[in-house]
């Protein structure tokens, strides 16, 4: 009987790639109380359309909005540096050994750590969480730093 296996880290791209679109239709889904027949997607990413959201959302919730947009972009702005991470992990554990890195760990954390920055971004409206929001945000950069230069190590030997 065939064993299947599969490369968790290469797995876990189109994983994050997921996590950063879901702020994106939880945002559109709120601005349209779930009712997506409102949604107007000719020019979603508009001022025209952040207009008539104004129009039509209170304060509060045109803010849970742009804050979930906040969210997904850093999300995607975040991903070229974790596809990189992954990569240059493989890369160095495949001269260095399996594991050697913490690639694995690596990814596990990152997920989590995404998933609260995540949560706290939509579910937060004070200030004083939004300072846990960066912690975790400097948290997987700081990771992914240093992932990178371990495999920057091994590669460069």
């Amino acid at each position: 009987m065939a064993t299947i296996s599969f490369n968790i880290p290469i797995l876990s791209i189109p994983a994050y790639y997921l996590l950063a679109v879901f702020p994106h239709g939880w945002a559109i889904s709120r601005a349209n109380k779930g009712d997506m027949m409102k949604h107007d997607n000719r020019n979603p990413k508009g001022t025209s359309y952040h207009e008539s959201l104004k129009k039509r959302l209170t304060a509060k919730e045109f803010a849970a909005f742009e804050r979930a947009e906040s969210c997904h972009r850093n999300h995607l702005e975040n991903m070229p540096l974790y596809i990189a991470t992954i990569f240059a992990g493989m890369l160095a554990e495949q001269r260095a050994g399996e594991s050697e890195l913490g690639l694995i760990n690596f990814v596990v954390g990152w997920m989590l750590i995404r998933v609260l920055y995540t949560a706290n971004y939509l579910a937060s409206e004070s200030i004083t969480w939004s300072y846990l929001r960066s912690l975790l945000y400097f948290a997987g950069t700081g990771w992914s730093f240093l992932i990178l230069y371990r495999s920057a190590l091994v590669l460069g030997n």
